[in-house]
């Protein structure tokens, strides 16, 4: 089903890979992004860890049977839980919500190894350590920018159904592509859509979404314009 997209994935940029809560979801997630990483395009792979340290990822892969490639860890949590920070190919940050950090990291790799695939394990964990909404979203755009700007790819693992639906829409507006498993896959254009018709007037009138914002001022100034023309030329009419 997924066959085309995964073969030109690097060109996708920043993909969001879903699957409703369930005792399979967290393998099933994991054999596709593993499949996903195998493409010819990519040159490297970077797993980040925000919801199983790396020795975890290991035994989690080996115990589904999964064949890995080479795999090089960013590990966003062991510091923050006192653990051992002693992992095979593992990097490490003082703090999940230390962006800048991990951001160094993934350039510094795809610098020495070329076109990567950065695989965020999992969305929701990331999600988690951070209680500002705003900078996580912002967080999350850096990335899906920056990281398709160095001929590289971002696959976000999320279990669906996590936040409300404002958040998810929030979320899923930064992705060049949402797959659900077994489900419908979404490009950009759908999501922008889909973004579209959720707007609230709240949003609108608190700048969350600054383009509508400026579409109804523009309207408003010429429901002005006009009307004002319109008193202009009825006065001018009976003078």
């Amino acid at each position: 089903m997924y066959g085309k997209l995964f073969e030109d994935i690097i060109s996708r940029g920043s993909i969001l890979l879903s699957a409703p809560f369930s005792t399979s979801a967290e393998e099933q997630l994991y054999r596709t992004a593993i499949e996903i990483s195998k493409n010819t395009e990519v040159q490297g792979v970077i797993w980040v860890c925000y919801q199983h340290t790396p020795e975890d990822i290991w035994k989690k892969l080996d115990s589904y049977g999964i064949a890995t490639p080479d795999l090089q860890f960013i590990d966003m949590i062991s510091h923050m839980m006192g653990l051992k920070q002693e992992n095979r190919n593992t990097i490490y940050c003082t703090s999940p919500t230390d962006y800048g950090c991990l951001s160094r990291l993934i350039d510094e790799h795809i610098d020495s190894c070329g076109r990567c695939l950065i695989i965020m394990d999992n969305l929701n964990a990331m999600m988690s350590y951070d209680n500002i909404l705003e900078r996580f979203i912002k967080a999350l755009r850096s990335f899906n920018n920056r990281i398709p700007q160095k001929n590289s790819a971002i696959l976000y693992i999320e279990i669906s159904g996590a936040c409300d639906i404002r958040t998810e829409v929030a979320i899923q507006t930064t992705m060049n592509c949402v797959i659900p498993l077994n489900g419908k896959i979404k490009e950009k254009k759908d999501i922008e859509w889909e973004s579209f018709k959720n707007t609230t007037w709240w949003d609108v009138f608190s700048l969350n979404a600054p383009i509508m914002f400026a579409m109804v001022l523009t309207m408003l100034f010429i429901v002005i314009f006009l009307s004002s023309l319109l008193i202009y030329l009825i006065l001018q009419f009976y003078r």
